[in-house]
């Protein structure tokens, strides 16, 4: 409650008080003294914007994007194939999780999205990719797994 806002009411409240007995008197002054300290907790509440906080283990993503052209001449080729040897390759690659990557292929440009667990793992994604016959260029938007303990 504003502080203009607190003297108005002791002010009507005391011209109220002239014509009460003094066993209303105090009854409303006790009243008047718990109204006054529930709205000094409540502005002390709303300036209080800080709690405690205990950080426990969670996981974070990061996402890897990366834009790769293909510097060597590159002859035209099917986008068809393009994508099916791509998905190939990346399921007979040891290291790399092929179910979790969506491979779309548009006039020999490749785009990845996906999951992986390490930034190691994407660039073999990618390298692999890139390496496949037919393409231009490869952009990745691959999200990294990562589990971090939070230190505050």
């Amino acid at each position: 409650m504003h502080w203009a806002s607190r003297w108005l009411l002791i002010l009507l409240f005391a011209f109220h008080l002239h014509a009460q007995t003094e066993d209303e008197i105090q009854k409303a002054l006790q009243n008047l003294i718990i109204l006054m300290e529930k709205s000094a907790s409540t502005v002390k509440d709303f300036s209080q914007n800080r709690q405690p906080a205990i950080p426990e283990e969670q996981s974070s993503f990061q996402l890897y994007y990366k834009q790769v052209q293909n510097g060597a001449k590159v002859a035209k080729r099917n986008d068809f194939l393009i994508k099916t040897q791509i998905q190939y390759r990346l399921l007979k690659a040891k290291h790399v999780s092929s179910n979790d990557i969506l491979v779309l292929v548009h006039n020999q440009k490749v785009e990845l999205y996906g999951k992986v667990h390490s930034t190691k793992e994407a660039e073999e994604i990618i390298n692999t990719t890139l390496h496949t016959k037919g393409v231009r260029s490869v952009t990745s938007y691959l999200i990294i797994k990562n589990f971090k303990k939070i230190v505050l």
